[in-house]
């Protein structure tokens, strides 16, 4: 695969992409550094899958949106890695940053947060989430159930009856 190509496959990727930094560091200039991060590591470690790749007028549209979720978690990959990482390291910094409006969100820990978006907002299944994150079954059921409960919970005492 021709690098121009793999670079048109991507670009319909990159709001996601900027998106799910985001998630990971409320923090915009950080969320940027972590997509150009992540999307750095792909390329490094996964050149020879890359460069194998067929070329893109040879694929069907089916194909290239196969090609392009293929890439996509790829990417999600190295970036769940860096970016629960980085939020870490960043976590003081963070509580300054983070936007008011989403507080409870934000207080959750950055594994619940990467498998809670991963899941309710780009709808990933329960088995790639296990891929991407490389975090076993149980452990990805039971940060879905505990972000669920906590920001239901956060929710239910504003309610007023």
């Amino acid at each position: 695969m021709k690098r121009k190509d793999f670079y048109q496959l991507l670009h319909p990727l990159t709001d996601k992409l900027y998106r799910m930094a985001t998630t990971l560091i409320p923090d915009d200039l950080q969320a940027e550094q972590l997509v150009i991060d992540s999307l750095n590591a792909y390329l490094i470690k996964e050149k020879n899958k890359i460069l194998a790749g067929r070329e893109l007028d040879s694929l069907s549209k089916k194909d290239i949106q196969l090609q392009r979720r293929f890439y996509f978690k790829g990417i999600l990959r190295y970036m769940s890695e860096i970016g629960v990482r980085r939020s870490s390291q960043l976590a003081d910094q963070m509580k300054l940053a983070g936007p008011s409006n989403f507080k409870t969100f934000y207080g959750l820990g950055p594994k619940v947060r990467l498998v809670m978006s991963l899941r309710y907002d780009f709808q990933f299944t329960v088995e790639e989430i296990e891929d991407i994150t490389t975090m076993p079954r149980y452990e990805v059921i039971e940060k879905l159930h505990n972000g669920r409960f906590l920001l239901l919970n956060d929710f239910n005492q504003g309610v007023q009856l």
